[in-house]
């Protein structure tokens, strides 16, 4: 049986290693992870007869108006079950009924794409809004040749424009530029970026301490004159490595440098059995750009809940249309 565990009753070794072990096992799952993108986050946990972890679910609890509620974290696409062993339609009944039994609102809560909440664990959700989302994966255990002559064509076409560009791409170590060169030329046509007080503090964080555990990287596209253009940040974990954020000028947008960037980074990973998950958001121009590279378009489930007391229920309508009318 699963059983709510609060963040004081956590037993963090067996968590990364349940996490560590698990063939499902997300770098978004890892205890200090969470601890950066959700303090004080919760669990389902699901224990064998010698008290070992043996599935798990991670819940990014907030609290707020003196309620607990559940809420996808920023840079972790995916949550979900972890589990060493098959889940069953049980497992998932039980789970439905202990998110409607410990929140009473959930604003996003989104599965990982091994877990079976698409086919037939579907009807645990009663009761929930549920949403199908997508991200992009690419096997990269082929030669380079072959995961090029996958791509769309007018992806390799653009390609070979970008490399008369003759750009240096080479591995960089200075998430300041990187953060510098988003905020200077993709933050301001985002609506809601807070910036130094939180994404950007945030992603600080991630990579100091996935640098310190050997798991981040940065690579970097450089011109003739010592520019650097364009940045993309990658978290490895797993098999799974997973491109968390980017960032280009506009001489690199003209350029194509980030496809040149992921172009270079499929080429050093070619014929290692490494997945590498675009982290695709919801956008169509986007997902096309992820998927010119020959990726496959992979679904994953999102549920929310809403049984707010009505007068709670009210307040967050009337917040909810203010700020679609502002936007």
């Amino acid at each position: 049986m699963f059983r709510y565990v609060g963040p004081e009753s956590l037993d963090r070794a067996q968590w990364d290693a349940l996490i560590t072990t698990a063939p499902n096992g997300l770098i978004y799952a890892l205890s200090w992870y969470l601890d950066i993108v959700s303090p004080g986050w919760a669990a389902l946990v699901k224990h064998d007869a010698r008290g070992r972890y043996v599935a798990a679910l991670p819940l990014p609890v907030q609290r707020r108006f003196g309620f607990r509620y559940l809420k996808q974290p920023l840079f972790a696409q995916q949550l979900g079950l972890f589990s060493l062993v098959e889940s069953t339609p049980a497992d998932w009944a039980e789970i439905s009924q202990l998110l409607q039994r410990e929140f009473r609102f959930i604003t996003r809560y989104s599965f990982n794409t091994d877990n079976p909440a698409l086919s037939g664990a579907a009807t645990a959700w009663t009761g929930f809004e549920t949403t199908t989302f997508h991200t992009y994966y690419l096997s990269l255990n082929l030669p380079h040749n072959q995961l090029v002559a996958a791509y769309k064509p007018n992806r390799r076409w653009r390609l070979n424009q970008a490399r008369r560009r003759q750009l240096s791409l080479e591995p960089g170590h200075d998430i300041d530029q990187l953060l510098r060169i988003f905020d200077e030329n993709t933050a301001p046509n985002i609506y809601g970026i807070i910036g130094e007080e939180y994404e950007y503090r945030l992603l600080r964080a991630l990579y100091a301490e996935a640098q310190q555990q050997e798991m981040a990287q940065l690579w970097q596209a450089r011109t003739a004159a010592d520019e650097v253009v364009a940045m993309i940040m990658l978290f490895e974990f797993n098999g799974r490595l997973t491109y968390i954020f980017n960032a280009s000028t506009e001489a690199g947008k003209a350029a194509g440098a980030i496809s040149l960037l992921l172009d270079e980074v499929f080429r050093q990973y070619a014929t290692r059995p490494i997945c590498f998950d675009f982290e695709a958001p919801e956008v169509a121009s986007i997902a096309h750009f992820y998927g010119s590279f020959g990726s496959t378009e992979t679904p994953f489930l999102s549920i929310t809940l809403n049984r707010l007391p009505w007068p709670l229920r009210q307040l967050k309508a009337a917040r909810t249309a203010l700020l679609r009318a502002w936007r």
